[in-house]
């Protein structure tokens, strides 16, 4: 009887995924009704749905010829050499690069964070409490989190430099098995606000659904200790089947430490305790999390780069102003890679 009705709800979810695809394709939208039905599916097949997908796109979506893929990342001009990246992240799930980014760099992004207005995000225990913008506070945190405007990202010249970076989305594009577009662009601030941690700043275990197929570029902006809040990730979890039937059979919802810590073993689980300039890769189809600030604080930028801008919803900006030179030409060079910015 459990294998029938799993045959019918596949059915439903198939049904009403092929559909909002049809009307994606003519509305450049993604329906409410079929992005559930994509998150519903990947449940049910534990991930098998995505992957099908995700072949399809890339059968339709072929790669760009990038000339010369240099930037933080090093240069990866070699096939090889975004080979052993890539097989990385298939396997783990995650790559790690300690402190390449330039230090000046993570210095000005620092600097803007500390004096540009950002968006208090609404705690859990705080529901009353109305989304404000502010200037952030290093020594007097009134929220746990703290968020930038997509539109004051996209402004900033160091954030222009890094879409414009070339070692990123050339191993993005080969993680993925399709063109990529940058989707989700995004800057925060974690806080020791709390006491407890907050499930709206993402610090309890989740796992993303937010495109058929997508990689996140995470990137460390302070110093990250144990005690200020470091990236948690469950390695191989990303990978088909990877995360237990009991926990996609709840849906979409946050996981308990003990629950995760009971099924995986804490030898799977990865902290990010690392210096600032840190470059994290990671496929976030995997269990994951912010861990609690205890102490101190913790800046993070975020890039993601996804086969298909079909799926979740999520604040959008167009480019507005002054372009750097490099991020000029990429844009004109690869318009579809920042289409949904332009």
């Amino acid at each position: 009887m459990k294998f029938v009705k799993s045959l019918i709800k596949g059915a439903w979810y198939s049904a009403r995924l092929v559909a909002g695809y049809v009307i994606y394709l003519f509305r450049r939208e993604t329906p409410a009704f079929a992005y559930h039905a994509m998150v519903g599916l990947f449940c049910l097949t534990r991930g098998r749905s995505n992957d099908f997908l995700s072949r399809l796109i890339g059968i339709v979506k072929r790669p760009y010829r990038f000339q010369r893929p240099v930037g933080v990342l090093g240069d990866l001009t070699p096939a090889s050499a975004r080979a052993r990246i890539v097989d990385t992240l298939r396997r783990d799930g995650y790559v790690t690069f300690p402190g390449v980014l330039p230090p000046d760099m993570c210095e000005r992004l620092l600097s803007y964070s500390l004096r540009q207005p950002s968006r208090m995000r609404v705690m859990d225990n705080r529901r009353t409490v109305v989304d404000h913008s502010v200037v952030y506070d290093r020594d007097a945190p009134a929220a746990v989190r703290y968020d930038f405007g997509l539109a004051d990202l996209l402004a900033n010249a160091d954030v222009q430099q890094l879409l414009a970076d070339q070692s990123l989305v050339s191993v993005a594009q080969d993680y993925l098995g399709a063109r990529p577009s940058m989707d989700v662009l995004a800057m925060w601030w974690h806080t020791a606000f709390s006491d407890t941690p907050d499930s709206e700043a993402a610090q309890y275990f989740h796992f993303d659904m937010d495109r058929p197929k997508w990689l996140k570029c995470f990137i460390y902006l302070t110093d990250v200790t144990k005690a200020s809040g470091p990236h948690v990730f469950v390695a191989g979890s990303h990978r088909t089947g990877g995360i237990p039937s009991g926990f996609l059979e709840r849906g979409y919802v946050r996981l308990m430490d003990d629950e995760v810590n009971a099924e995986f073993g804490t030898e799977r689980i990865v902290e990010f305790v690392a210096p600032r300039g840190t470059i994290i890769l990671e496929d976030t189809r995997g269990l994951h999390k912010g861990a609690h600030v205890r102490s101190g604080d913790r800046l993070m930028l975020q890039i993601q780069f996804s086969n298909s801008l079909f799926g979740g919803t999520y604040p959008k900006a167009q480019f507005n102003g002054e372009l750097t030179a490099p991020l000029r030409e990429a844009v004109s060079r690869y318009p579809k890679l920042y289409s949904a910015f332009c």
